[in-house]
């Protein structure tokens, strides 16, 4: 039971105002009565009402900061500023027709409108999956850095091969002194010697001068020409990615990437001229200039897949031989078909 004073209104409409003391189970159960506490029961209560005011304002902060997170957490994958790209993948080339010029001492003729084409590597899981032998096959590596949501500096490799088509007729045009012819012929390699001792007047053809109307076969005893351990682009571009499709939700989605760059080209070039030569060291050897575009799909923010081609001018005006001073020069155009899959970071 609760003791304390109450001033009753009008009950049931019959009674006057007036004071009394009465005992009461409920005190609550008169919804025209006004409790007066004793002081001690309304310090309680004030403090329980202060309890629910902090408990309120406790509850609705926790609200507002789990709602910012989970806004944080569902970034969009169009949100790119200030990520790292980093990608890995491989590549198909093909070339256009070049004319390539040989000098060196007692020579300096070109041959016209030769032909190459890539060299990739079959697949096999101790090459492809073998982090060791990564150099082997056709790849393509770079790194994107994003200065906003949609342009970015791009910096990689494109390791592509080059190799001239074995037995392609070609017109060949300069001066060649018969010395030279011979003493090549003193240290052929293996795959000369035997067109040499089936052929033994094949590569003297191209001795003395030539206008560029005579014709030769390219077989390993007059050439020998790749770039098989690699033609190395080393590039910067400058790109910018459109989306094209989103999810819902804003974590997968399709976009077009394109890009312009240019850089050095080193190569490590196998060539043999009229027999001989040796497997060069990598060395500088030109430029290129490129443009790449692709379509990008995203699975979420941290992982995604590329489908594109590259296409470009390559010039290379210092291509090792045959040793010593001996060297060659050629342009071409080219274009890649590139697959590869990247992570965002």
């Amino acid at each position: 039971m609760i003791y304390g004073e109450i001033v009753c209104g009008c009950i049931k409409g019959s009674i006057s105002h007036h004071k009394k003391k009465i005992f009461l189970k409920n005190p609550y159960s008169c919804p025209a009565l006004f409790w007066q506490r004793p002081s001690g029961t309304k310090l309680i209560l004030k403090q329980h009402q202060l309890f629910f005011l902090i408990s309120s304002f406790l509850a609705l902060s926790s609200f507002i900061s789990l709602n910012a997170e989970e806004n944080e957490s569902v970034a969009s994958i169009h949100e790119r500023k200030g990520r790292w790209n980093l990608l890995w993948g491989y590549n198909r080339s093909y070339y256009t027709q070049s004319d390539i010029n040989f000098r060196g001492p007692g020579y300096n003729y070109t041959l016209k409108g030769v032909d190459a084409r890539d060299k990739p590597e079959s697949f096999k899981a101790e090459v492809y999956l073998n982090p060791t032998k990564f150099e082997i096959p056709q790849y393509n590596i770079k790194a994107n850095y994003y200065f906003s949501d949609h342009l970015f500096l791009s910096f990689g490799q494109d390791h592509m091969k080059y190799v001239i088509t074995q037995g392609q007729s070609v017109n060949y045009s300069g001066y060649i002194d018969p010395l030279v012819i011979t003493k090549s012929q003193l240290d052929p390699s293996v795959e000369a010697l035997i067109f040499l001792y089936l052929f033994p007047n094949h590569v003297n053809e191209m001795a003395g001068y030539h206008g560029g109307e005579q014709t030769i076969a390219l077989t390993p005893d007059i050439l020998k020409y790749e770039h098989t351990d690699g033609l190395n682009l080393l590039f910067a571009d400058l790109g910018w990615i459109v989306p094209l499709w989103t999810a819902k939700d804003g974590q997968s989605g399709l976009s077009l990437v394109s890009s312009i760059g240019a850089g050095a080209v080193v190569c490590r070039s196998d060539v043999r001229v009229f027999g001989k030569g040796q497997n060069n060291n990598f060395h500088l050897s030109g430029y290129g200039v490129t443009g790449y575009v692709a379509n990008r799909y995203d699975f979420n923010r941290s992982f995604f897949i590329e489908l594109g081609a590259k296409g470009g001018y390559i010039d290379l005006i210092n291509v090792y031989t045959s040793g010593g001073s001996n060297r060659a020069s050629q342009n071409f155009g080219f274009i890649e078909v590139v697959f590869a899959g990247g992570m965002s970071i």
